[in-house]
């Protein structure tokens, strides 16, 4: 059944009153103002309505990730393992050797290379903007290795 179009007779503003019927002249008893009373069940009994709490909600944003790949720029060294924040991303990665994109978590990680023999050559906080695609490379310097970030120009995220 179709309800729209239909007239509805509109309710008074608290403490006028209620409705009555078309042309009648009796004197109405005016409605309760907000929180100074409310109906009642024959017999004076209040209704009592059972609350129920709401469970609790917990909203997750969208996690915004980044892209990086592992370039062994060195030489001299035996093929390295990559940890990023202790997982493991990358098992072997011989000399002029890259590895494939790994999707993280944008922000700061901590990237391990360790040799096989779980050996830590370097442990280095890097950063990775959202968004960003990015080659952590391992280099020889003259007091050994480091691990530096270079932004890629393609887009993997």
């Amino acid at each position: 059944m179709e309800t729209r179009n239909v007239p509805v007779t509109p309710l008074p503003n608290p403490g006028e009153g209620g409705a009555v019927f078309p042309g009648e002249d009796t004197a109405v008893i005016p409605l309760p103002n907000p929180g100074e009373g409310g109906a009642v069940f024959p017999g004076g009994a209040a209704i009592t309505v059972p609350v129920q709490p709401l469970p609790e909600i917990t909203i997750t944003l969208p996690t915004r990730y980044a892209a990086v790949r592992f370039l062994n720029a060195t030489h001299g060294y035996p093929a390295f393992r990559i940890l990023i924040d202790g997982v493991r991303v990358v098992n072997l990665l011989d000399s002029g050797s890259a590895s494939g994109y790994v999707r993280i978590p944008a922000g700061t990680h901590t990237v391990t290379v360790a040799g096989q023999d779980g050996y830590v050559y370097i442990e280095k906080p890097l950063f990775f903007p959202s968004g960003s695609t990015s080659t952590a490379a391992i280099i020889n310097r003259t007091g050994g290795l480091d691990l530096i970030r270079i932004a890629d120009a393609c887009r993997v995220v």
